[in-house]
């Protein structure tokens, strides 16, 4: 038999066991399944790399396994069916009219942009056109090529003409793959491509064009933000904290790229994770491209998103506008940036 004060205890002892259960099954739950990222094997992927070679989803409790894909938008059914839950991807038509269609899917974190020094995206010219085209305005009915419609590299190239009051219809533009651009451009089957690092540096030493413009010297106002993180909502909203740790461990990451980006004590070590993860092998081509850029506190450029969006609904391109906050969820930024604390951007 049991006392009276025995019998007093129980409720509160079983009640505390309960209590322990479930705070171990909630830790649990963080790391038991992992997170699936979708990725492309290119330098835009380095905070995910780093993170995984420098300990830091280990250190946040996250398990991640890496699918490969060929593009981001390959992996787009996966990403709204859960099957993989964060993908990197650029911004495009495309990306705003599936927000359009109810996409279980939310913006979590930006990923690159183009700023002065750091503008990886490049309208190639050329080399011996160089007399002939002086600025965009001289573009007018030369062959232009970009690797797809209705993505980053169209719009790009798109607002570049518009600032020398020139539109889409005054000049020959065709599609083509990035690899492409080169044999095309030699033959003179195209006076100019747009491309990215690092093909515009390989043309560049095989004499068979230049940077004529970078996306930043004329995307000013605002700056061109190019890609962004995407989380599947499903997995995000089930799972917020193992979501909210996963870009914990991301933005150490983007740290310590920027760190490399800017030439500082990191930029070794990243540079050799990124020759083990992408197709960029050789070391000293890191010296020769001008680096994506990548916000260290990871603050989102509305502003050039809303832009984005405007310009291919008024191409066509996208038929219904959705607000941009719409499809952003800033719980996980706000939670990665409140606990590491903001950085100086230099």
């Amino acid at each position: 038999m049991h006392s009276l004060a025995q019998r007093m205890m129980l409720p509160k002892l079983v009640a505390r066991i309960a209590a322990t259960l479930l705070l171990a099954s909630t830790a649990i739950g963080v790391t038991a399944q992992p997170v699936k990222i979708g990725h492309l094997g290119i330098v835009a992927d380095a905070p995910f790399y780093l993170a995984i070679e420098d300990g830091y989803f280990k250190d946040e409790g996250v398990d991640v396994e890496l699918e490969r894909f060929n593009s981001a938008a390959q992996a787009t059914a996966p990403l709204s069916q859960n099957q993989v839950q964060v993908v990197g991807g650029g911004m495009s038509a495309g990306l705003f009219n599936a927000f359009a269609r109810g996409w279980p899917v939310r913006i979590a974190i930006p990923r690159t942009r183009d700023v002065p020094g750091f503008s990886s995206d490049t309208l190639i010219l050329r080399n011996d056109l160089r007399d002939s085209v002086h600025g965009l305005q001289d573009l007018k009915g030369r062959k232009i090529a970009v690797n797809a419609p209705s993505g980053a590299l169209h719009y790009m190239v798109g607002k570049m003409l518009e600032s020398a009051h020139l539109k889409l219809s005054d000049i020959d533009l065709v599609f083509m793959p990035w690899p492409n651009m080169g044999p095309a451009l030699e033959t003179k089957a195209i006076d100019a491509g747009a491309v990215v690092e690092p093909f515009a540096a390989i043309y560049s030493e095989k004499n068979i064009a230049f940077p004529f413009r970078r996306a930043a010297q004329v995307l000013t106002h605002p700056y061109f933000e190019v890609s962004v993180i995407l989380f599947n909502s499903d997995w995000s909203d089930r799972n917020p904290d193992q979501a909210k740790a996963f870009t914990v461990a991301y933005l150490r990451g983007a740290r310590d790229y920027y760190d490399a980006m800017r030439g500082g004590p990191k930029r070794k070590h990243v540079i050799d994770v990124l020759m083990k993860y992408t197709s960029l092998k050789d070391p000293a081509q890191y010296d020769k491209i001008q680096w994506e850029y990548v916000d260290p506190n990871i603050e989102f450029n509305v502003e050039s998103m809303q832009d984005q969006e405007d310009w291919y609904a008024a191409q066509g391109a996208v038929t219904k506008k959705v607000p941009i906050e719409s499809m952003i969820d800033r719980r996980f930024v706000d939670y990665a940036v409140g606990k590491l604390g903001r950085i100086p951007v230099k």
